[in-house]
């Protein structure tokens, strides 16, 4: 069976599980940059000051990739909704269990 994904809803990308996906890889890239990798420029910041960083950098990075794959989804729609190209094709096959 095959199903083509003709338009990308905007509001669930926002409102599902990818922003909180994206915030924990987020913190994750915070610990590892302020934390684990030796910096001189981070060697004078306490404990608490890299804490702030780490969740700020997440909150900013959510953000800006957030505003990116709505971006995308944007133009995605565009082009397949209004100009009427082809969207993206997904081959399923179904599998019988006996």
């Amino acid at each position: 069976m095959k199903l083509e994904v003709r338009n990308v809803s905007v509001g669930s990308l926002v409102a599902s599980s990818v922003p909180l996906v994206i915030f924990c890889l987020a913190l994750l890239g915070g610990v590892v940059t302020f934390m684990v990798v030796p910096n001189l420029q981070l060697a004078p910041m306490t404990f608490v000051q890299k804490l702030i960083s780490v969740g700020l950098y997440a909150l900013l990075y959510v953000v800006i990739t957030t505003a990116v794959l709505v971006f995308a989804a944007f133009v995605y729609n565009i082009l397949t909704g209004v100009l009427g190209l082809r969207g993206v094709t997904f081959d399923i096959e179904e599998i019988h269990h006996d």
